[in-house]
C-alpha cells in the first residue's frame, strides 16, 4: 500500500538541542499541529496558510538517503499526527539500512562505513500523543508545555509512564511559573526518561533557571540551550 507523508521541509543540519547537540542530522519536518503553543518557532509547519509538499514514503526515505546521515530527527508540527505514515518511514530506512549492511565484510576489524551506519531515529513529539509503536532504533523527546505556553491542559501525563531510559522530557520553561510547573511535574510524576529543562528565547534569563535548579536541588535534571539559534537567525528556517 503506497503512503503518502505532507511534508514541510527536509534538510541536514545539526542537531541544535538534547542528547545528540552537534552531530550532524537529517531533520524531516512534517506538516500540521494540534495544539497552538503561544511561543511556537515553527509556525509554517501548520496551519491554513501553510505550504507542504505531499510525498510517498518511498520519496522521503530516497531524499533522506540522498543527505547521508544515520541520525534523523522526525518533527513537526507535530509528527504522530502521521503516525502511521512515520512508522512506514521508519521500517523502510531500517531495511534499506539493513539490506546494505549485509553486504559489508565481517571482518572482526570493520567497522561501519558511512554509508552503512544503521539508523537512529529521534520523534519529536508535543506531549499530547502517546506513541502506539516502539523500535529498537527510535526513541522519542516528549516536549511537556508549561503555563506560558497556553497549551499545558493538552498534555498527556501518561508519556512519564510509557517514557523509556532512551526517552527525553523536555520541558521549555519562559517564567518562574513554569518552573514552578515543571518542580511539581517532577515531584508527582515518575519516570525513566532524561529529563532537559531550556528557556524559551527571550523570554526568561539562563542564569535564572539555574539558580531555580541549584535553589531546588535538581540533580538528575540537564539544561540545554538550543545551539542553533545562536549559529543562525533564530527565526530561520531548514537549519
Amino acid at each position: 500500500m503506497l503512503r503518502f507523508m505532507n511534508v514541510i521541509e527536509i534538510f541536514s543540519s545539526i542537531d541544535g538541542e538534547g542528547s545528540r547537540q552537534g552531530f550532524l542530522t537529517t531533520f524531516l519536518r512534517l506538516y500540521d499541529c494540534n495544539i497552538r503553543c503561544s511561543y511556537c518557532d515553527t509556525t509554517y509547519s501548520y496551519g491554513p496558510d501553510s505550504v507542504y509538499k505531499q510525498m510517498s514514503v518511498q520519496e522521503v526515505a530516497d531524499t533522506i538517503e540522498s543527505l547521508g546521515n544515520h541520525r534523523i530527527t522526525i518533527t513537526g508540527g507535530e509528527p504522530l499526527l502521521q503516525e502511521r505514515e512515520v512508522i512506514a518511514l521508519i521500517d523502510e530506512l531500517t531495511r534499506r539500512s539493513e539490506s546494505s549492511e549485509s553486504c559489508v565484510s565481517e571482518r572482526e576489524d570493520e567497522i561501519y562505513s558511512h554509508d552503512t551506519m544503521p539508523y537512529d531515529f529521534n520523534i519529536e513529539t508535543n506531549g499530547t500523543i502517546v506513541p502506539s509503536f516502539q523500535r529498537d532504533n527510535v526513541w522519542f523527546t516528549y516536549d511537556y508545555k508549561t503555563p506560558s505556553s497556553l497549551a499545558e491542559k493538552s498534555m498527556n501525563l501518561d508519556i512519564f509512564k510509557v517514557a523509556t531510559g532512551r526517552d527525553l522530557i523536555k520541558f521549555v520553561v519562559g517564567t518562574v511559573e513554569d518552573l514552578d510547573c515543571m518542580h511539581h511535574i517532577l515531584e508527582t510524576q515518575t519516570t525513566k526518561a532524561h529529563i532537559y529543562v531550556s528557556p524559551v528565547w527571550g523570554r526568561i534569563e539562563a542564569a535564572s533557571i539555574i539558580e531555580y535548579m541549584k535553589t531546588h536541588n535538581w540533580q538528575n535534571v540537564r539544561f540545554q540551550l538550543q545551539i542553533h539559534k545562536f549559529i543562525w537567525d533564530p527565526d530561520a528556517k531548514g537549519v
